[in-house]
């Protein structure tokens, strides 16, 4: 699991906001209207490969974790995201991970940094909860899943929202609503319940 960021001046710390599902849903839906060309807030979505491939908020752009922030050409490339940001209209970024507990937040500072390092007046925010807070209030827990734990489909509006659902790399679960296929698995394996909040190993 990465590290979280260190304690941080208040000042600093300002310089990330937190921003609810429900903004995040009124963002995309902006975003998809067709009379629309508000371009000013993207959501860039910093889980891996894997886990974006089960769905993805829609309109989101992909920037793995590890591509931003491990390696030695990680700050070259968060400062080229930026730049390309700023140069199509951006000026606010809204970050998430799997549930914003680590990468997420890592992130979103990093970028804020940086940002303010370059003079660039770009605001940004975290998605509270990432992607699996998303999922699961688009999807409204109507119904739950199949009897043996199998995600439901989305609706036709948490289709507008999230795109590339997958459902076999989801299950339903009681405490949690929509987890990972893998995440439930690897709880079951060990004779755990899905941990509360997403297991661990999400964040890795």
């Amino acid at each position: 699991m990465p590290a979280r960021p260190a304690e941080l001046e208040e000042e600093d710390a300002a310089s990330v906001n937190t921003v609810s599902v429900a903004d995040a849903i009124a963002i995309v839906q902006r975003m998809k209207s067709r009379d629309s060309s508000d371009n000013s807030v993207k959501i860039v979505d910093v889980r891996s490969h894997s886990e974006h491939a089960g769905g993805h908020i829609a309109g989101a752009l992909h920037e793995p974790f590890a591509e931003l922030l491990a390696g030695e050409a990680a700050e070259a490339r968060a400062a080229e995201l930026l730049e390309n940001l700023r140069a199509s209209g951006v000026n606010e970024v809204l970050v998430h991970c799997m549930y914003s507990q680590a990468r997420g937040p890592t992130v979103a500072q990093s970028l804020a940094s940086l940002a303010k390092a370059k003079g660039m007046p770009l605001q940004v925010g975290l998605l509270e909860g990432g992607f699996h807070r998303f999922l699961n209030e688009v999807h409204g827990n109507a119904g739950g899943g199949d009897s043996d734990g199998g995600a439901p489909p989305l609706t036709d509006s948490g289709a507008e929202l999230v795109a590339g659902y997958r459902r076999e790399r989801w299950r339903w679960t009681q405490t949690d609503g929509l987890v990972e296929t893998e995440a439930v698995e690897a709880a079951q394996a060990l004779g755990l319940e899905p941990p509360a909040g997403g297991a661990a190993a999400a964040e890795a």
